[in-house]
């Protein structure tokens, strides 16, 4: 099972997003959106909820 620091990670280098970017547009500093790839520091589930929207990640699979 992937981990979500680096899902996080990978879909933003794919958007060719900066950690500022991505953290300006969630409403977070550069340096937590760093501490948070980094896996130093975790985010609230309000900003991880925030981070999965701004990335269209799909937190919970559809059900079949």
């Amino acid at each position: 099972m992937e981990d979500y620091r680096e899902i996080i990670r990978s879909k933003r280098i794919a958007l060719g997003w900066s950690q500022y970017k991505l953290a300006k547009l969630v409403g977070i500093t550069q340096s937590f959106m760093n501490e948070i790839e980094s896996g130093k520091k975790s985010p609230s589930i309000e900003v991880f909820f925030r981070i999965c929207q701004a990335l269209a990640i799909q937190v919970f699979p559809d059900e079949r």
